[in-house]
């Protein structure tokens, strides 16, 4: 079980049983901040941001680029869930879709190639979705007890 797994309502048993086993302790459900923290792909947004802009710098204005932008959009997509399986050792799928959700919201929100061609794109909206998502995501899975 990884640090970076949610405790929430949901998984609060099952995960005291395995703490149990594993650790010796029981765990707390996490807070309003430890859910926005883990929430959050931040590992893989940097990532993403570092690599986009790099190529975007070297050939952004190839008419091919949309082609590679797309591939590296999907790389992001794919590396936020292996991230956060493998690195972090979360298993539950729950999380790791929110995280993956959260990651096509920052995308979308830094108007890259990749989203801004799309015919259904509309930067203020993107602008203005990131900051809810970011806020209200904590609350997918429940109230949270503590703030």
């Amino acid at each position: 079980m990884g640090l970076r797994l949610i405790v929430s309502k949901r998984n609060y048993d099952a995960l005291n049983t395995k703490a149990g086993e594993d650790r010796g302790g029981e765990l707390r459900m996490d807070t309003y901040r430890e859910r926005l923290v883990k929430y959050i792909p931040v590992e893989t947004v940097a990532l993403f941001i570092t690599v986009y802009g790099i190529t975007y710098y070297l050939s952004g204005s190839e008419s091919w680029y949309p082609v590679v932008a797309r591939w590296i959009f999907l790389a992001g997509v794919i590396s936020t869930a292996l991230y956060l399986w493998i690195a972090e050792n979360v298993r539950d799928w729950i999380q790791v879709v929110i995280s993956m959700a959260g990651f096509l919201i920052w995308v979308c929100a830094l108007g890259v190639v990749t989203v801004t061609s799309l015919p259904y794109y509309n930067a203020i909206v993107a602008g203005l979705l990131l900051p809810v998502w970011v806020f209200l995501a904590p609350f997918i899975e429940g109230m949270p007890e503590q703030w």
